[in-house]
């Protein structure tokens, strides 16, 4: 069994941060439960309800191996991208069918970056006074008072410390019957606390498949993958008890969560 946290993870800044973002969420959640821009957006939800019915997508995450991967096998597949996946779009030749980012660090460094895409965009609701057309965003509220894994996505997700996991609950909505994801290498180097907003000072960024990916001064938070794995298992046992299935094809991953195969044998 994976827990969560580890006891030496659980530090007083850790709980303190913790504490500090379910107070200061409150306001937030006030807007998204009576604002009018929140009762559009959730209608605008609700429309991708079970759309994608038994269909099967391909879920882009951001590791480096993702520059070992033959891109023609996913033309004219149901591709989801993640953060800063555009950086790879003149190399897949392709654009993917959704985009999905949480990280409100992320959509304030980038927001410029993320606004012009042209796909729709599922981003954090944290994030919707960073852009002003809202034509092909769908806002998406974290809650951490709703369950382990967030089914209605017209409701609210459950938090979590990676992306992927949030992807995986749009997807779960969507309907699709299997999930298959690539680059999600689970292996990073850096130095400090675990979950930690860092300024970048590395010229090169190895953690992810564009040496600019986190530009040097940059901020990025430091990942969590204890608490990853935890969620993983989550959403693994949701999606089999629901007769669907994700699985990683990663090369050479470091998560061993989900069924593992390649990507050729999904094609």
């Amino acid at each position: 069994m994976i827990s969560r946290f580890s006891i030496k993870e659980i530090t007083f800044k850790r709980i303190f941060n913790g504490i500090k973002r379910r107070v200061f969420i409150i306001p937030t959640r006030i807007k998204w439960s009576y604002s009018k821009k929140a009762s559009i957006n959730k209608n605008k939800l609700k429309s991708f309800y079970n759309i994608h019915k038994g269909q099967t997508c391909y879920l882009i995450a951001n590791g480096p191996s993702l520059n070992k991967i033959d891109w023609s096998l996913l033309e004219g597949k149901i591709t989801f991208g993640m953060n800063r996946i555009y950086l790879l779009f003149d190399k897949m030749g392709f654009e993917p069918n959704y985009y999905v980012c949480i990280n409100k660090s992320v959509l304030e460094q980038f927001k410029d970056e993320i606004g012009n895409l042209k796909m729709p965009k599922f981003l954090n609701w944290d994030s919707n006074g960073f852009f002003k057309n809202n034509n092909n965003i769908y806002y998406v509220f974290y809650s951490f008072f709703r369950g382990v894994f967030g089914k209605d996505i017209s409701k609210s997700l459950t938090p979590a410390t990676t992306v992927t996991y949030a992807a995986l609950q749009i997807i779960y909505y969507m309907g699709f019957y299997k999930v298959i994801i690539i680059g999600m290498d689970h292996n990073f180097t850096f130095i400090g606390q675990i979950n930690e907003t860092q300024k970048v000072i590395e010229k090169e960024d190895k953690n992810h498949f564009h040496p600019n990916y986190f530009p040097k001064g940059s901020k990025w938070v430091t990942p969590d993958l204890n608490s990853s794995e935890y969620l993983y298992k989550i959403a693994r046992k949701i999606y089999e008890a629901n007769g669907r299935k994700i699985v990683d094809c990663t090369i050479n991953g470091k998560c061993n969560i989900f069924e593992k195969g390649k990507i050729e044998d999904y094609i």
